[in-house]
């Protein structure tokens, strides 16, 4: 039997040593089949082929066919498992292997000095080519483990800014009739220490027929009898109006005393911006409660302050871009700048029939407004892009760089000025931005995350609801 050529022996051991991940009792391919794959994907093979086919005769050619066989199998496996990539990258690996054994042989049998440089030459491309095609693999492989970690680290985000609302969850899972009797006696109780209890207005939309959805007053008594502001707070995601209005009393007892506070309830704890539990139209909600308040004798028409934080801030940007109220005199956005769909680089934008954000609004001009952001904040970048944890459409929920958002409210406002650089004075670790005589303010929190709206204190909450 003649000698098989060198490079044909090394094809026939490598292409040998794969194991078909195909079943059994898959049908294996057909020769025509192998030799249409081996034309595409190795045509360099084809006169190896028939030099073998010449000095092996029919046994040789069959086995490296059979071999090629196995090849096909392997390659179509990873192809239907893994994508056309890998299958690609599989066999680009095998094609080294066989020319690298090829050019150690050769290089063996070379008899001249720079014959055997010229294949060194040749070996170290396929060796460089080699630990390229690992260190792209590596960096795809860490990319995914990357991903995966950001996924997890999502999860943990979302899960720590609805702890509230997945506690108040799983009382009421567990908790007895009984209980629950108990615990809505003592809510009774606290309501009527608190404020004017209840009140209601009713709505309709896709989730929901005639519901009454609640909003709790708190209604000082000023000594000289004169018409009081409103403030209307508005809680975050997982949140509530009971829970914020004990922390609204206890931080800003002054504020209270000088302003009657009330606090809406979103639907499933949230407010609808785009993607959120709740789909109802929560703009008219805090439009009709403010045309409800402004018929008491008590309130001041025109002095209505309307302050969110994180999805309740997200309703407060919808508000002010939408609304065609006068009532409304001051916005407070804590720690949730203009988000991506609100403003699209060019336009404000008003939410729509199914949180499209299609038609461009137009803000009412004469507003003030101030918006508190962190720069740690791990769920509303401080410099705009994607959050890593609050979905939207698509994908993560995009946001306005913090500093970038006060300036398009200021220039909406009636700013003519450039964007400020530097803040205009510093608070601690707080940096001011002010603009328009202080109508249009932006706290930039140090050091502080998606809690930034404790740095509030209630004196610089007055300063600015006073204008001073």
């Amino acid at each position: 039997m003649l000698k098989m050529n060198s490079l044909m022996i090394t094809f026939v051991v490598v292409l040998s040593a794969f194991g078909s991940l195909l079943h059994a009792e898959e049908e294996r391919p057909t020769v025509e089949h192998v030799l249409d794959f081996l034309k595409e994907k190795m045509p360099e093979s084809m006169d190896l082929l028939e030099r073998v086919k010449e000095e092996e005769g029919e046994e040789g050619y069959a086995e490296v066919v059979e071999s090629a066989a196995d090849l096909l199998m392997e390659y179509l496996e990873i192809k239907r498992e893994e994508g056309v990539e890998a299958a690609e990258n599989f066999l680009d690996e095998e094609r080294t292997g066989v020319r690298m054994e090829s050019l150690i042989e050769a290089w063996h049998e070379a008899d001249d000095e720079a014959g055997k440089r010229e294949i060194r030459k040749e070996i170290g491309k396929l060796i460089g080519a080699q630990i390229d095609r690992e260190i792209e693999h590596g960096h795809r492989e860490l990319k995914k483990l990357k991903e995966e970690v950001e996924e997890i680290e999502e999860e943990l985000a979302e899960m720590k800014e609805s702890r509230e609302g997945i506690i108040a969850e799983e009382l009421r899972e567990i908790l007895s009739d009984e209980e629950e009797r108990e615990g809505e006696e003592q809510d009774e109780e606290e309501q009527e220490e608190e404020g004017d209890g209840e009140n209601t207005i009713k709505q309709s939309w896709s989730q929901e027929k005639n519901y009454a959805r609640p909003y709790w007053m708190n209604v000082p008594k000023p000594d000289d009898g004169e018409a009081l502001p409103v403030i209307i707070f508005l809680h975050g995601n997982g949140g509530n109006a009971r829970g914020l209005q004990r922390m609204v009393l206890n931080r800003y007892p002054k504020v209270a005393s000088q302003s009657i506070t009330v606090f809406p309830e979103g639907y499933r704890e949230s407010w609808n911006i785009v993607s959120e539990r709740s789909k109802a139209d929560d703009r008219a909600f805090i439009e009709a409660i403010v045309r409800e308040l402004s018929k008491r004798d008590d309130v001041k028409k025109n002095d209505f302050t309307i302050m969110g934080i994180s999805n309740g801030a997200a309703l407060v940007n919808q508000i002010a871009i939408e609304t065609k109220l006068p009532n409304i005199k001051n916005y407070i956005s804590a720690v949730s700048p203009l988000n991506g769909f609100q403003y699209d680089g060019k336009n404000f934008k008003s939410r729509g029939e199914g949180n499209n954000y299609e038609v461009v609004a137009k803000p009412l001009a004469g507003k003030r407004l101030l918006n508190i952001s962190g720069t740690n904040d791990p769920l509303v970048p401080y410099r705009g892009g994607p959050s890593k944890a609050i979905p939207a459409k698509e994908g993560k929920l995009p946001f306005v760089d913090a500093e970038e958002s006060i300036f398009l409210w200021a220039k909406q406002m009636g700013y003519e000025g450039k964007k400020l650089s530097k803040p205009s004075k510093v608070n601690g670790k707080i940096d001011i931005f002010s603009y328009l005589d202080g109508d249009v303010v932006h706290f930039k929190v140090n050091d502080h995350g998606h809690n930034a709206t404790q740095a509030l204190s209630q004196e610089l909450l007055l300063e600015f609801l006073k204008g001073e």
